[in-house]
């Protein structure tokens, strides 16, 4: 808890300190390649009563390496407690991301496509296993608190539809098909809180912003486990090169509860990623960016966006694998 009140501290304090810089009189908009938030971000702005928003999102993710807190562990050391050591894991998501305007509120629909690729070792040698799935639907209500010139503060709050499938089966260390560990399943198999906000602020040449969001989990599956709450807060600024192109950087916070209860499909003593002990942790992350802001023929209003993730600080209930690399690509227009 201490090191996300210090981590949560410093991104604060970076926001405070720039915002006096931006603070001049000019009326935000999100008609320039900096309008929209970095392309990692949700649910960062409302639209006026009939106005539709769509995009889709796309992320790469690549974990390497085997983390207990902050210490990396070996495979062959992950063996000598368990029967399995994961030793890479490839995650691909695709999102689709609609959004209506209706005067009073903004409402967001969300569906994700998610694909995982795991490498395992064994004392016996090395197994692959695979899922891919249609997640969990979500849905959000933005509503706009301020609007004031340059400032906008919005807050969010929905839910998910547990649409995700928790009984996805593939190779795993004692059966050619048997059920999946956590990371491996298709969402959590309840309905889930969104709750969250936006902060933002510009002047003529760059912006910054800031945004929390988190995940609030009241009731065990139909499985007996519940995973564990999440929670997120991330900073960042954005500089306009020119009316259709802009660069950012960002810090991100993450944090996310260990799973309570267990899955008696699976066995946690075997594999860490079926012990619910050895699940989430924090994660701090530095995504540098790039958005293009097209104004002219048959694409105008469309932006293309993308997001080069690298890890700064992780501190992980494990052994649990080690974030990598992530690369976050999007696109948006709104009609």
């Amino acid at each position: 808890m201490h090191r996300k009140i210090v981590a949560t501290g410093i991104l604060l304090t970076g926001l405070l300190v720039a915002m006096p810089v931006l603070a001049q009189d000019y009326v935000w908009t999100t008609e320039r390649p900096d309008g929209h938030a970095p392309a990692g971000v949700k649910a960062d702005f409302t639209l006026p009563a009939g106005g539709l928003y769509v995009g889709y999102r796309y992320s790469a993710e690549k974990f390497r390496g085997t983390l207990i807190g902050t210490q990396e562990v070996s495979g062959a050391e992950v063996l000598d407690f368990f029967s399995v050591a994961p030793l890479e894991h490839d995650r691909w998501t695709g999102e689709l991301d609609v959004r209506f305007g209706f005067g009073l509120a903004t409402v967001e629909f969300t569906v994700p496509w998610v694909r995982n690729q795991m490498l395992n070792e064994t004392d016996l040698g090395f197994f692959e296993s695979s899922s891919q799935f249609i997640g969990d639907l979500s849905f959000r209500g933005l509503f706009d608190v301020l609007e004031q010139d340059d400032l906008r503060l919005t807050l969010t709050l929905g839910a998910t539809v547990p649409t995700g499938k928790i009984g996805k089966k593939g190779a795993t260390a004692t059966l050619p098909r048997g059920v999946l560990p956590f990371t491996m399943q298709g969402g959590s198999g309840t309905p889930d809180v969104l709750a969250g906000g936006t902060f933002q602020m510009q002047n003529e040449l760059a912006s910054i912003g800031a945004q929390i969001n988190s995940v609030i989990r009241f009731k065990d599956n139909n499985k007996g486990y519940r995973l564990g709450d999440q929670f997120s807060f991330s900073v960042w600024g954005g500089y306009s090169i020119s009316d259709w192109i802009s660069v950012s950087l960002r810090g991100l916070y993450e944090q996310q509860s260990a799973v309570s209860g267990f899955d008696a499909r699976t066995d946690g003593t075997v594999d860490p990623l079926a012990n619910p002990f050895a699940q989430g942790g924090e994660r701090v992350m530095v995504p540098i960016g790039l958005n293009l802001f097209l104004r002219q023929g048959t694409v105008q209003g469309h932006r293309l966006s993308i997001e080069f993730y690298y890890p700064v600080h992780e501190d992980l209930n494990g052994p649990q694998m080690s974030a990598h690399r992530t690369l976050v690509a999007s696109w948006q227009t709104v009609f």
